[in-house]
């Protein structure tokens, strides 16, 4: 098999690198741009960073700072109208995930003489707008979704109740750890969980490559050494550090092997009870460890053996199911509810089959995403994690 890999943009990393964003953007050639980003992190003071370092630089901004959980269709609309309305040259996303995929669309959405569910409608069939985004800074501040190094932007239509995802690459990735500094536990853990769950799925999936397999390895190392760490002490740098870069290269990994089937189920589960995105992707992960074991029994058992656990039998079902339940024990320890905590029922679940299935990333899937296969999936997620 021939594996093609590639990076889609410079990424500037360590500790402080969020007070160079005003170089970066004189480097990209920017005057003006739309610095998006939410209230919250407005109040933890991430964003005056990026201001002062634009200031310093002598470049022009207006601040966006109406963001949302799962990046809902219209407040990319009211973004992208500012930074129409503002004659914005570039766009700044500074924030968690939800932030970094709006600023993604709005960047595309200004280019285009298209209103947002026409964007997403595009998406949809694969058909790309006449113009290409403005240059695009991606600065996160959860370590998770890797969205600074990824064409994903993922956009909520709230319309026709869908996630969808637009192809938005960015110009610049900056990722500083201190950032995370004091991330409070549930977000550092469904962030790293999500971070997890990239570089599995970009391991199995029907496009693996060389390049996205050893940063998916190193990504899984280090999240499985420093999540406690920094769950037990949010304010250990050389955690956040360590999570930070376990993001970025798992988010590099997938954007060339992609994620499969887990994505899918995360997506439903998002659109249909709106779970935090880095918990549907903790609750799935060990299914996916099980279900492409018999078709990756070296990978999944190189994936156990990068989460500290030592498989012995050569029997590929018996691979898959330790390494899950390994997993899954270790979920435990850091607090992942289960179904059943989320108030979500067992025939509550069962009833995303129809929205998987038709759910684009399944069929990166190795094993073949039948009905029969994705129903079966999702009574594990119950079943499985009680």
């Amino acid at each position: 098999m021939v594996g093609r890999y590639s990076q889609l943009s410079p990424v500037a990393f360590g500790a402080d690198a969020v007070d160079t964003t005003g170089e970066v953007a004189k480097e990209l050639g920017l005057q003006k741009v739309l610095v998006v980003t939410d209230v919250n992190v407005e109040k933890m003071g991430h964003a005056k960073k990026v201001l002062d370092s634009l200031s310093a630089a002598a470049v022009d901004f207006v601040v966006f700072n109406e963001c949302e959980m799962d990046a809902p269709d219209y407040i990319v609309q009211k973004g992208a109208d500012l930074a129409k309305a503002q004659k914005v040259d570039g766009v700044i996303g500074i924030g968690g995930g939800s932030v970094l995929d709006s600023a993604k669309a709005i960047s595309l959405l200004a280019t285009n003489d298209v209103s947002v569910a026409e964007l997403l409608d595009g998406a949809r069939n694969m058909t790309p707008q006449a113009n290409g985004p403005l240059k695009l800074i991606m600065i996160p501040t959860t370590s998770g979704t890797g969205s600074e190094s990824t064409i994903i932007a993922v956009i909520s239509d709230t319309v026709k109740h869908e996630k969808i995802g637009a192809m938005v690459p960015p110009s610049f990735a900056i990722v500083d750890p201190k950032l995370t500094l004091g991330m409070p536990k549930d977000i550092t853990v469904y962030t790293g969980m999500d971070a997890l769950s990239h570089a599995c799925e970009a391991l199995t999936s029907i496009q693996p490559n060389p390049h996205a397999d050893l940063l998916a390895y190193d990504a899984i190392r280090r999240i499985f050494k420093w999540l406690p760490v920094a769950v037990s002490d949010p304010m250990d740098l050389e955690a956040r550090e360590n999570l930070a870069l376990a993001s970025n290269h798992a988010g590099i990994a997938f954007n060339d092997a992609m994620v499969h089937l887990g994505h899918a189920i995360a997506h439903s589960m998002g659109a249909t009870f709106h779970v935090p995105h880095g918990i549907a992707c903790a609750l799935v992960i060990p299914v996916i460890i099980e279900l492409v074991a018999p078709v990756y029994p070296d990978k999944v058992k190189e994936i156990g053996a990068c989460m500290g656990l030592g498989v012995e039998s050569d029997d590929p079902v018996k691979i898959g199911l330790v390494v899950a339940n390994h997993l899954r024990a270790f979920q435990k320890e850091l607090g992942v509810p289960t179904l059943e905590d989320l108030n979500i029922s067992r025939e509550g679940i069962l009833g995303c089959t129809s929205y998987v299935a038709n759910e684009g990333l399944r069929f990166l899937c190795p094993v073949e995403p039948t009905d029969q296969v994705i129903t079966a999936s999702l009574a594990k997620m119950y079943d499985g994690y009680q």
